[in-house]
């Protein structure tokens, strides 16, 4: 099943995104909005049934497995909590869900595992939904569907845990969306962008720069596809905003990143920009 999703990945990652499941999928990486009710309710629902139960109607080609698989040695690990396969053919989808445990934080421990696994369950239902209209429309067999929904460790060292959940769908289309979890492993708090700086610096000014002139040195140098200038229809970089999704590497950098389509054409994927700590030294804590 793997390799189907891969050979979708090769196939279509540099089309623009399918609209119909993207809106579906707009709310499943709750990044600055989380509605603490629903999660209050899953963590209910997960204390009763202790593993979510989920069944794929249109095909007998189903598989659910439950596995723990520590992937972080540490006090902080990453765990496997929940994975989801089927493999129907023409259409795959993987959904795992990680699981944190070891936080001081045990309040935001909690928080985000609920989130993690809400935000499967919709990934889930969304693919479902999506398999169940096209074989009514375009009928079983005639399309291609492929989905992941899947973690990465970007930083385990003693003092951060930089975690990337991402959502990776194609059709005749590629979509990729990314979540940043930062947390300082002594303190158990999540880090967020505007903490990393003096109170009142700006810091958007000197990382926009850098940015910027990173966009047009690659689009000189190796061909990039940034989108920059007013000549780009859809309007090119200009900040990375207050919010950025970002994470700190191994080095102690702070690594700007940006989602499939947000600033370049899809064939430069989800860029990062890693920013040289002379670029923000004179503003950091």
């Amino acid at each position: 099943m793997n390799n189907n999703l891969d050979k979708l990945k090769e196939e279509y990652y540099s089309i623009k995104a399918d609209d119909k499941l993207k809106e579906r999928l707009a709310n499943t990486m709750k990044n600055e909005k989380r509605k603490s009710s629903n999660i209050k309710k899953l963590m209910g629902v997960a204390a009763c049934f202790g593993v979510i139960t989920v069944s794929l109607n249109v095909s007998p080609d189903f598989a659910y497995a439950m596995s723990k698989i520590p992937v972080v040695d540490s006090i902080v690990k990453v765990l496997t909590l929940n994975k989801y396969e089927v493999d129907g053919g023409n259409y795959q989808a993987e959904v795992v869900t990680p699981k944190i445990e070891g936080l001081l934080d045990k309040e935001l421990e909690d928080k985000l595992n609920a989130e993690f696994e809400e935000n499967a369950q919709q990934v889930i239902a969304a693919f479902e939904s999506t398999i169940k209209e096209m074989e009514e429309t375009a009928g079983e067999g005639n399309f291609h569907q492929g989905l992941e929904y899947n973690y990465t460790v970007k930083t385990d060292n003693e003092d951060i845990l930089a975690l990337d959940v991402y959502l990776f769908e194609v059709k005749a289309s590629g979509y990729e969306r990314h979540t940043f979890y930062n947390i300082n492993k002594k303190t158990g708090e999540l880090i967020e962008f505007n903490s990393l700086f003096k109170d009142g610096a700006d810091y958007k000014t000197p990382i926009d720069k850098y940015i910027l002139s990173e966009m047009e040195r690659l689009n000189a140098e190796e061909g990039g596809m940034f989108f920059i200038g007013d000549d780009i229809p859809t309007g090119g970089f200009e900040t990375i905003g207050d919010n950025p999704k970002f994470y700190i590497n191994n080095d102690g950098n702070i690594v700007i990143c940006f989602d499939e389509y947000e600033v370049a054409a899809g064939a430069q994927g989800s860029p990062e920009f890693v920013i040289p700590n002379d670029v923000v030294a004179d503003i950091l804590k």
